[in-house]
């Protein structure tokens, strides 16, 4: 019994200083980074959970700082989980198209073309066609066969 409760302290010590206990020495440093706002960290962090951890809540979180520190393909990320979580015209749906259109405004491909395919699930086809075009003019293959198949 007082190994379980000195075991439970230690952990909420080690949680509570900043460091989790999973974290290795090189993601307590990334993890800290994150939080001074740097957008690569957080982004690798959000790689983490989302691939490793397979904790795609926590990984939301990291792509949503490093969204927000400007690193565009964050926002792609974040708007993918944000996107599966909702429905059309849901305020998931919401959320992830701020973070497409902020990445897809940047340059990113990726978010453009998944703006065509929100704006498809909400019925929207004519501002679907035009996302997967301007993902199509940035060299995004899937954007241009989408465009292709739409607009027969």
């Amino acid at each position: 019994m007082k190994k379980i409760i000195l075991l439970t302290v230690l952990t909420i010590f080690i949680q509570t200083s900043g460091v989790w206990a999973g974290d290795d020495k090189e993601t307590a440093e990334k993890r800290a980074l994150c939080e001074k706002g740097n957008s690569t960290a957080c982004f690798n962090m959000g790689e983490r959970y989302r691939i490793l951890e397979r904790d795609n809540k926590t990984a939301l979180e990291f792509y949503v700082m490093a969204c927000d520190a400007g690193y565009m393909t964050g926002c792609t990320n974040g708007g993918i989980l944000t996107l599966m979580k909702g429905t059309p015209y849901s305020k998931e749906f919401k959320e992830a198209r701020k973070m497409f259109t902020k990445a897809c405004d940047a340059g990113e491909d990726p978010s453009c073309f998944n703006l065509g395919t929100l704006n498809y699930k909400e019925g929207r086809q004519k501002k679907a066609l035009q996302f997967y075009l301007k993902a199509c003019d940035m060299g995004n293959q899937g954007g241009c066969a989408k465009h292709k198949r739409l607009s027969r």
